[in-house]
């Protein structure tokens, strides 16, 4: 009895998009962008060093000759190192976490900055879809408990679950789309790309990372088996007469994925487009369980392109899933060659290759690989040559069908349509996927931008890395001049997660930025003041409005003129004041003032830089601070400034209702940024929403002398937690210190920058050019591992664990407990030191890690403690200093 109906009906198609789009094709559907990518496989750290390879034509097998035959694998370049202090894990937490989940962790970061994406600073939600490969590194956790440090059975499955792959992604990285783990053996990674596909189209979220992950641990050589799966000779020969079967390897794929029409109106890099997807299973028209079959194969075909709306005649390549076993080969070539049937003339034959031919199948990454390798083709307009194919497979119809094995590199131009692909992952137990993809689209070329300058920050989590990031970007751009000055400078600007340890640089074009960067003018590369311990930077910007008096009235009102001529902003915010010619001699000080202040804030926003709070001191002052904070309109408190020259304090009850009678007209409302003033001598303190809409508040103020106050502190006593924080950064507001010229006003957005203010960096552009690829955080890799004593478990040579900290000293009664604490933190942390100020959790503790430090806690110190006072008071310090209290209560007990 046949399925084929049975199959056909249960293939997924794409849900339409909720909006509507210019981008929908015939059949209602929206195509999603290829925006970024990261891979690690054989051979390759990289996607850059990944297309190498396979232009080159390298076989990157490892393969080794025992008294069994031949064992092969496709390996990684020491998977098991990682950088788990990027993420905030303890090398206690890193060792528990399997391998290939690590690699996935720090792919999917690199996808995300190949992408040009801060998921920090993403304003959408964004979704991870993945899945990994078995392997025994759990039990190798299990196993091996007895000789670790207490270690909980649940502590190994969060860390080695494939359930927990995409969460801890999400966990780490902030996303909050959704996570979905998929489990569909080979076939795992392209059907994770077609859930994301479906959850991007009906908006689950706006943004998607989508791959999968193999990476065996602890490592055993694949050798020739009975059952004909793994090639005797290690070699995989797909639709060769020769072939033997497959070869097995690791690696790790993610692509980044959005809705086109979001991403060209965004400005993203498209690297790809993805027409349709589908995905099905054979159910069981087929030989058994682990054979495929060719009905379902060419129904999910079919339906990926009905998905797509394409003729198959139009598609030019394939990327099979081409494993070289001698049964799944002639099944594929079949199976496509039924679903091609379907399609009008062709102009030119298919050409099909396999990527396993030189790396071999890498398992739940095996899609990505495809996908990836595609991509990549249909970039760079260039097909990669399919290795070790000589004589087709007699069981293959190739005449039967358009197909020809790419067996050499070359270009991919065909005429009169765009290059267009099809990419096929088959699973054993019968669950098949294949996408349909395109070329990136044509995009009209952007002018060129008005601005020559460009300011480029970088950051990183420690010196050393920010060291690399900085040589990595000058080798980069010496070796891509033709790189858009734009388009890097946004892409830094926009697209890196922001690390405390930063410098920047202002260049005029590319060629500029290579001679700083390499260290050819290293005054220009500036570098943060920062605290040389843990690179904290100060906090938000505070906006400070001063008065002005004496002889520096004179200089600043010459300095706003030249700003009034320069520049459009100060230009616009002085004539909202409605304060007159405020750069006449006889303009009043406090006239100059309010207006070159609140002119000066809005010049300071339109740079990119964003106030937290604003301050301001005296009448002209706080008045220019309090528009800037959305109390009182521009015009508004310039007529309040003049009224408050021409009245002088007041000194009756009838001059004090007329304050608040002008007050009133002028229509004060709540404050939208926190607002802090200071009047004849009196301490700088914030002002509440209810006094802010309150006239006789301000009558109050406005009717003092206005004496000259001392310099305040921007975050006065009420402001204080007692906790450890920022002053932050107090930018006054004066003409005189303002820049005009490009290159100085760049220097000075960088500089406030690097001592930690968010900048608005959109502003610095004319328009928004697109992102670039740039090279990848400099991960500093180190081994996590727990070994294994199993004879038949072959290690990889590495060094060996780190030995464990020594326990914390007991309490020797001299009241000081900070030292004891951080190296109890340290011990259970399996840190070698712990600073008195660095948070628990920042080093990679969590709540499981919580409750194992206070049961250890509580045998050091004779006091009572939970779980929850180490989220209160989570500083060695801190801790301390709660431990101090509780012990002196018991004592007074």
């Amino acid at each position: 009895m046949t399925t084929q109906g049975r199959n056909t009906d249960v293939v997924h198609q794409p849900h339409q998009a909720r909006q509507p789009s210019r981008s929908h094709r015939g059949n209602g559907t929206v195509p999603v962008a290829v925006i970024g990518m990261a891979c690690r496989f054989p051979g390759a750290r990289n996607v850059d060093e990944f297309w190498h390879n396979l232009v080159e034509g390298r076989d990157v097998v490892t393969r080794v000759t025992g008294p069994r035959g031949i064992a092969s694998r496709g390996l990684l370049d020491d998977p098991e190192r990682f950088d788990a202090g990027y993420f905030g894990m303890s090398p206690r937490e890193a060792r528990l976490v399997n391998p290939q989940h690590r690699v996935f962790l720090e792919c999917a970061v690199e996808a995300l900055e190949n992408a040009g994406v801060d998921p920090a600073r993403h304003p959408g939600t964004v979704g991870v879809y993945g899945g990994s490969s078995d392997n025994a590194y759990g039990h190798v956790l299990t196993a091996q408990r007895a000789r670790q440090p207490p270690v909980s059975a649940y502590e190994i499955r969060m860390g080695n679950g494939a359930d927990f792959l995409c969460s801890r992604v999400a966990y780490k990285l902030g996303l909050r789309g959704p996570t979905v783990a998929v489990q569909a053996g080979c076939a795992t990674s392209l059907v994770s790309v077609h859930l994301a596909v479906q959850g991007l189209l009906s908006g689950d979220c706006d943004l998607a990372l989508a791959g999968g992950a193999t990476v065996r641990f602890p490592f055993v050589p694949d050798e020739a088996t009975e059952a004909g799966i793994q090639a005797p000779d290690g070699v995989c020969r797909a639709f060769d007469a020769d072939a033997r079967g497959a070869v097995g390897a690791d690696g790790v794929g993610l692509v980044v994925l959005k809705r086109l029409d979001r991403a060209l109106a965004d400005g993203d890099r498209i690297d790809a487009v993805v027409l349709g997807s589908a995905v099905n299973n054979d159910g069981a028209d087929r030989m058994g369980f682990a054979a495929p079959g060719v009905e379902g194969q060419a129904a999910v075909i079919e339906a990926a392109h009905r998905a797509a709306d394409i003729d198959p005649a139009t598609c030019t390549y394939v990327e099979a899933h081409g494993t070289g076993t001698p049964l799944g080969d002639p099944v594929e070539i079949a199976a496509l060659t039924k679903a091609f049937r379907r399609g009008g003339e062709r102009r030119a034959p298919c050409g099909i290759g396999s990527v396993k031919t030189g790396i071999g199948h890498t398992d739940a990454a095996a899609g990505a690989a495809g996908l990836i390798k595609t991509v990549l083709a249909l970039k760079h307009g260039l097909l990669p040559p399919s290795l070790h194919f000589t004589t087709p497979n007699p069981q293959i119809d190739f005449g039967a069908g358009p197909f020809r094995v790419v067996t050499q590199p070359r270009e991919w131009r065909p005429e009169g349509m765009p290059r267009r692909a099809g990419v096929s992952s088959f699973s054993l137990g019968g669950t098949n996927a294949h996408v349909v993809l395109e070329q990136p689209p044509a995009r009209e070329t952007a002018p060129p931008s008005g601005r020559s300058w460009h300011l480029l920050p970088l950051s990183a989590k420690t010196p050393a890395a920010l060291e690399q990031t900085v040589a990595r970007l000058a080798a980069h751009l010496r070796a891509r001049p033709g790189t858009p000055a734009a388009g890097l400078a946004r892409t830094l600007q926009t697209g890196r997660t922001e690390h405390a340890r930063r410098r920047f640089a202002v260049v005029d074009g590319v060629d500029d930025a290579v001679r700083v960067l390499s260290g050819e003018l290293p005054e220009r590369l500036v570098g943060a003041a920062t605290d040389t311990a843990t690179g904290t930077v100060p906090g938000p910007v505070d906006f400070r409005c001063t008065p002005v008096t004496g002889a520096d009235v004179a200089r600043e009102r010459d300095a706003a003129a030249r700003l009034y001529a320069a520049e459009p902003t100060f230009r616009s915010a002085v004539d909202a004041c409605a304060a007159g010619d405020v750069f006449a001699g006889s303009a009043p000080a406090r006239t100059v003032t309010f207006a070159t202040r609140y002119a000066l804030a809005r010049l300071w926003q339109r740079r990119g830089v964003a106030p937290a709070s604003v301050s301001g001191e005296g009448v002209a002052g706080m008045l220019a601070a309090a528009v800037v904070a959305g109390v009182f309109g521009a015009a508004e408190a310039g007529r309040l400034v003049a009224e408050a020259a021409e009245r002088g304090p007041v000194e009756s009850e009838d001059e004090r209702a007329a304050w608040e009678e002008s007050v009133r007209r002028a229509g004060p409302r709540a404050p939208v940024l926190p607002l802090r003033v200071a009047r004849g001598g009196t301490q700088v303190r914030r002002v509440t929403s209810d006094e802010a809409v309150d006239p006789a508040y301000w009558a109050a103020l406005l009717g003092r002398s206005d004496t000259s106050t001392d310099v305040p502190d921007p975050y006065d006593a009420e402001d204080r937690t007692g906790a450890r924080r920022p002053r932050g950064i107090s930018l006054d507001l004066r003409a005189e210190r303002t820049p005009t010229d490009e290159p100085a006003v760049l220097d000075a957005v960088g500089r406030l920058w690097l001592a930690g203010a968010p900048v608005d960096w959109a502003v610095l552009h004319d328009a928004a050019p697109e992102r670039v690829a740039l090279p990848a955080y400099p991960f500093a890799g180190q081994r996590y591992t727990v070994e294994t004593d199993d004879p038949a478990l072959a290690q990889r040579p590495g060094p060996s664990p780190a030995a464990p900290p020594q326990p914390a000293p007991a309490p020797t009664g001299d009241g000081d407990n900070v030292d004891r604490v951080a190296a109890l933190f340290a011990e259970i942390l399996e840190l070698p030191h712990v600073e008195p100020d660095e948070s628990f959790f920042d080093l990679g503790g969590d709540s499981l890690i919580a409750t194992k430090f206070v049961a250890r806690a509580r045998e050091v110190f004779p006091v009572e403690l939970v779980p929850r006072a180490l989220f209160q008071a989570p500083t060695a310090q801190q801790l301390a200093a709660l431990i101090a209290e509780r012990l002196a209560a018991r004592g007074a007990r």
